[in-house]
């Protein structure tokens, strides 16, 4: 995609984040990472909505959330997600719990397009990066911050309501 920001496949020798979820590498750039926190340090007192809690930086408070590696926003947080990674927006900065965070350099190669069957115009993944094993998932920070935002305004179902035939 053309509005990659973080072009690894030229960047031999480079380093990069990746945040562990699940099943799901999460690649970003390491400048995309402002810190790093236990996740047992996070205050679970009123959290935003969807949210899983906060984490201060800057003597400010941020929302924590915690996905499923489908990204889909989870409220009760597994006892894997061990680490909240704080991520830079260009309007402040939002909280992801994850299993593990890695720091990475990153060999030249060839990064790939997201499959047709899998694109949206609106996720968060911008592309593929294939790195020994496992396949890296190239992120965008302000789109997973808005991916997150879309689940939170989703309105929900209505409760099943009773047939009076």
């Amino acid at each position: 995609m053309s509005t990659l920001r973080f072009d690894p496949s030229g960047a031999a020798n480079a380093s990069a984040t990746v945040l562990k979820i699940d099943g799901l590498d999460l690649l970003f750039q390491q400048s995309d990472i402002r810190a790093l926190e236990s996740a047992s340090n996070l205050d679970r007192n009123a959290p935003r909505e969807n949210s899983v809690g906060w984490t201060s930086y800057m003597r400010q408070r941020w929302p924590v959330y915690c996905l499923s590696d489908q990204l889909d926003l989870l409220s009760v947080v597994p006892p894997s997600r061990r680490t909240c990674a704080l991520l830079a927006l260009e309007a402040g900065y939002i909280g992801v719990i994850c299993d593990d965070v890695s720091i990475i350099k990153l060999a030249a190669g060839q990064r790939h397009e997201v499959p047709i069957a899998m694109k949206d115009a609106e996720t968060p993944i911008l592309g593929l990066l294939p790195s020994g094993d496992r396949l890296l998932c190239i992120g965008d920070p302000n789109r997973l911050a808005a991916c997150i935002e879309r689940q939170t305004r989703k309105p929900s179902l209505p409760e099943e309501s009773q047939c009076l035939a």
